[in-house]
């Protein structure tokens, strides 16, 4: 084997190292690719090695053979495509007045009418009243709607055009942009009218619901669209970008992992600890009444809503489209919808299994919770659902369980479902809720309830 012209700029975390690389004739890896340096020791038998390995030597003399991995990139560039142009697929939302997609918030409900509008609005009822506050975020005339016809079909991609992608969750996905401005005047923009950039994704089981909306500056805004209507197109379909394993295998009689990698594993669960033990004191007394004070009857004990939610009595619910979505922590994850009727559809994504979590954190080692000062999220794996049609697998989801600062209510709550393959689901969940819990989370990223027993706590 041949050694490769790599450089490496290598950057630890707990258990996760990520990298740069940066080949010698200039070009740089895409950062959608991502790469997971493993320390297998001498255990390589089913180890898949790459073609090419570098000497890696470290401040003690430990020299380690480091195998590249053959990274496949996957994409649509080389198809030769001769079906409907962008602007033809498209026509069916923009144009034919299809119902218009929601996004409810805790205050604010989002409203894109394709084609026509964006309207940003509340309702507040008053007994029979309701007030209606509400800004419009941008609109389309007709001699508007023919100019973005003619820009669209100026952008309409040839063999050789490089299709601009967003990064969601972790996954390069084309798109195609409108924008929509003329919206209500805004008063913190020198009185600029409001306008809003609407994103189209291809995801085939989508139904052109959203995705999401933010407010990228002030009274400008972005709106990502999941819909079916691109996927016809090949260089608008989604390519996966996988992770690849660097295995770093001990070269004579080095150990199995860096001694300075191990230091800093061992110092970061310290500090961790340290930091935890800093914020909170507590001291479990047990209550003992006097002889002379007479009980009162037991009633339920009103929980917090944080402990509610990690034991698993209270679940979420969210989902803006025709399917919704509820999360048990520890328990399950749902996808159902309910007919007029009442009649219920549901399929099972997942079912939580502890042995099965740690099996697929530890064959993810960059799915861990990073150090608690940079934690904003927590990743959690739900396998055995129902069985997929098209895989004959079983269903499975990593739950994605982020923290939602500033919201107007600590209730608030914000789920999503993304299949980046058959039945292989990520579940995002949004909520306050999960502030409070990121830096009670282990190495594993697992949360327990508090116990029932009586705590003192000394600040």
């Amino acid at each position: 084997m041949k050694h490769a012209s790599y450089v490496f700029a290598i950057f630890a975390t707990l258990s996760f190292i990520f990298i740069s690389v940066t080949c010698r004739d200039g070009s740089v890896f895409q950062d959608s690719v991502m790469y997971n340096i493993n320390w297998p020791g001498d255990k390589i038998d089913n180890l898949e090695l790459g073609d090419e390995y570098m000497t890696v030597v470290s401040s003690h003399q430990e020299q380690y053979k480091c195998y590249l991995p053959n990274v496949k990139r996957n994409s649509h560039s080389d198809v030769k495509y001769e079906g409907p142009s962008v602007v033809d697929l498209l026509e069916p939302l923009l144009f034919a007045k299809l119902p218009c997609s929601f996004r409810i918030e805790s205050y604010w409900s989002y409203e894109v009418c394709h084609g026509r509008y964006v309207r940003q609005y509340h309702e507040a009822r008053e007994g029979k009243t309701v007030r209606v506050q509400e800004f419009n975020l941008g609109k389309w005339d007709p001699p508007q709607m023919l100019h973005v016809l003619n820009e669209l079909k100026k952008k309409e991609p040839t063999e050789n055009t490089q299709i601009p992608t967003k990064k969601i969750d972790g996954y390069n996905l084309p798109y195609i942009e409108v924008t929509m401005g003329n919206g209500t005047l805004c008063e913190l923009n020198d009185n600029k009218p409001r306008q809003t950039t609407i994103f189209y994704v291809c995801y085939v089981h989508g139904r052109n619901e959203i995705f999401s909306f933010k407010e990228s500056s002030i009274c400008t805004y972005e709106v990502i669209v999941l819909t079916p209507l691109l996927c016809a197109h090949p260089k608008y379909k989604s390519y996966e970008t996988g992770e690849n394993n660097i295995h770093c295998i001990p070269d004579g009689d080095s150990p199995k992992k860096p001694r300075n990698l191990l230091k800093l594993n061992y110092d970061s669960r310290k500090l961790r600890a340290a930091a935890l033990q800093e914020q909170v004191q507590v001291e479990f007394t047990p209550f003992v009444p006097k002889a002379s004070e007479k009980l009162p009857p037991e009633t339920p004990v009103d929980t917090s809503p944080v402990e509610s939610f990690l034991s698993g009595r209270n679940c979420l619910v969210g989902g803006a489209g025709w399917w919704k979505y509820e999360f048990c922590y520890g328990k399950s994850v749902e996808q159902y919808h309910i007919e007029k009727d009442g009649s219920k559809t549901s399929i099972n994504l997942g079912i939580f299994n502890l042995e099965k979590h740690l099996e697929w954190i530890e064959s993810h080692p960059h799915k861990r919770p990073k150090p608690v000062a940079q934690r904003t999220q927590l990743s959690h794996h739900y396998s055995g659902g129902s069985i997929c049609d098209k895989t004959g697998n079983a269903r499975q989801t990593e739950v994605k369980l982020k923290c939602l600062e500033k919201a107007s209510s600590q209730n608030t709550v914000s789920l999503y479902l993304l299949e980046p393959r058959y039945c292989e689901y990520i579940l995002g969940v949004e909520s306050p809720l999960i502030c409070d819990i990121l830096a009670r989370a282990d190495e594993n990223g697992l949360v327990e309830s508090a116990n029932d027993e009586e705590v003192t706590i000394r600040v």
